[in-house]
């Protein structure tokens, strides 16, 4: 595996342990749709925005000159007026959402999947980089984790979503694959704990659909990985996760911090070009570094080099 060198000066933040798991969610729902056919059946690349495209980008044949310029005039007022949907859909915020490590966040997707995992060291404390980075996902010590236990519980998550057809189905679309597909993926993903307050993009489910929306996930955040490093799970509230989008200006505050909190002093990971093979995970509760083999949870555990 590639190894980057961290950044200068940098230590490790204090993670947390993670929330427990809860009961299953209620009854499964219809379906929300199926992704396009011919996508291929693995998590790991950049995804395109879910959800239909609105009626109003579909091409209309007018006969009249004046029709077309009558439409365009009116799709022009319609397309730049402000998100007018349901109050509290994930998808109508405009900002970076904090989103602590204990908390689901809007909308989950399932009850939390994470797995308490005890107190960090109380002599460790937090420490976040001086302005936003781009880390790559196979550096050595970008993420941490307690060794021989991963901090999530895959086969819990692959039965709350088996048990909603209409969560699948959102959650398959958010990650470009089919739903058919959705297990063998959750499986194919590495559990890992953020040792930086990171930005992405989470999705929530609202309305039988995945709604996304900026956020920014507190270091000791329970997540599943793939294999370029990238997370895709948050695990409490099974929250499917997608690169960040680039925020032209300053956020605006929404939600409730954790103290020490910055939108900017923190981590994106970029995905990198070959697969990672064996992740280096740094133990919060020791600070020693270990290997953790590529979509496995803990059993393959061993000392790093």
């Amino acid at each position: 595996m590639t190894t980057t060198p961290p950044p200068p000066g940098h230590e490790p933040p204090d993670p947390a342990g993670a929330q427990g798991s809860a009961e299953p969610p209620g009854p499964g729902r219809a379906p929300a749709g199926h992704p396009p056919e011919g996508r291929p059946a693995a998590v790991g690349r950049p995804v395109r925005p879910t959800g239909r495209a609105p009626w109003w980008h579909r091409t209309a044949r007018l006969a009249l000159p004046a029709g077309i310029l009558a439409a365009g005039l009116f799709l022009t007022g319609f397309l730049t007026r402000p998100y007018q949907g349901a109050p509290g859909a994930a998808e109508a915020r405009t900002g970076l959402l904090p989103l602590p490590l204990h908390e689901p966040g809007p909308d989950p997707f399932t009850a939390s999947v994470a797995r308490r995992t005890g107190p960090p060291a109380p002599h460790a404390a937090p420490r976040r980089p001086q302005t936003v980075r781009d880390l790559p996902g196979s550096l050595h010590g970008l993420y941490g984790g307690r060794r021989s236990t991963a901090s999530c519980d895959t086969g819990r998550l692959i039965r709350y979503l088996q048990a909603d057809l209409g969560r699948t189905a959102a959650f398959a679309d958010t990650e470009g694959i089919e739903d058919t597909a959705v297990p063998e993926a959750l499986r194919a993903l590495t559990p890992v704990e953020l040792r930086y307050d990171t930005r992405i993009t989470a999705h929530g489910f609202l309305g039988g659909e995945a709604t996304g929306y900026q956020a920014v996930m507190q270091a000791g955040t329970a997540v599943l990985v793939d294999g370029h490093g990238v997370p895709r799970v948050r695990c409490v509230g099974g929250t499917p996760l997608t690169p960040p989008v680039e925020l032209k200006k300053a956020p605006p505050a929404e939600g409730q911090a954790w103290p020490g909190y910055d939108p900017g002093r923190t981590i994106a990971v970029r995905q990198t070009s070959a697969e990672v093979t064996d992740f280096v995970l740094v133990d919060p509760t020791t600070g020693r570094q270990f290997v953790r083999p590529r979509g496995t949870t803990g059993d393959a555990d061993r000392t790093a080099p």
